[in-house]
């Protein structure tokens, strides 16, 4: 990889898209505590918020805004391995930076009277470990596969509204896993508001099904849903 000024805009970028995913998908969160419409509300502006980040950066970096995008766009050739690693870690940073700026911007009693902290996802009590690691695993296997078809050179002629429908889709799984496991599907969203409250080890579960999402889909992409083509045989006329 060579590190020029194109190389630092997508730098730049990834950091960027990842802190404003955090500022902005948490902070409406947050204002969102109470209610029976909690859950709705948060799900409907966690997939706006990925629509604003996409349709903002997606033409310059690609917009991943999260390591398990950028992983299984790396399993499937698209980006080298020195990039994958430069996402990953801007992104990190990015969202630590983002987690950062909203407990600056936010008021103290908001802080204080979250539960169980800001942007801090709990899955369900009565679910088994194991029932967390493969609804996690599951919704962001969904969300992979969204990216999988984006990627894909048989969808060029559909990228109109891409934006809009990427952002319906993070909007379903979050319907579908909010209550369940927090719906996360994003490493970066899911590690550092625990980091903060000092305890990490409470997203493991979440964290181990985003992953397995992330090194498992693209394989499957390549080789259900992508077709092997035939070299084109061209007769030698002596």
């Amino acid at each position: 990889m060579i590190w020029d000024l194109f190389t630092f805009i997508r730098a730049a970028t990834e950091f960027s898209a990842t802190a404003l995913l955090i500022l902005l998908g948490c902070m409406g969160e947050s204002m969102n505590q109470g209610g029976e419409n909690k859950f709705l509300l948060a799900s409907v502006h966690y997939g706006l918020t990925v629509m604003v980040v996409m349709h903002v950066f997606g033409f310059v970096s690609g917009a991943h805004a999260n390591p398990c995008i950028s992983i299984s766009c790396y399993f499937l050739g698209y980006i080298a391995l020195e990039v994958m690693l430069m996402y990953v870690a801007c992104q990190m940073a990015g969202a630590f930076a983002g987690y950062f700026l909203l407990l600056q911007l936010l008021p103290k009693e908001v802080v204080a009277k979250a539960k169980p902290g800001i942007c801090l996802v709990q899955p369900m009590h009565s679910l088994s470990t194991a029932q967390v690691v493969t609804i996690e695993c599951l919704l962001t296997a969904v969300l992979v596969l969204g990216w999988c078809a984006l990627w894909d050179v048989r969808n060029g002629r559909f990228l109109d509204s891409v934006t809009i429908r990427m952002g319906l889709l993070v909007v379903a799984c979050s319907f579908a896993g909010l209550q369940l496991t927090g719906a996360s599907m994003n490493p970066a969203r899911t590690l550092v508001p625990a980091i903060y409250y000092g305890n990490p080890d409470s997203v493991l579960m979440q964290l181990t099904g985003q992953i397995l999402a992330a090194i498992m889909v693209p394989f499957v992409w390549n080789n259900a849903y992508t077709p092997r083509y035939k070299p084109l045989e061209i007769p030698v006329c002596n």
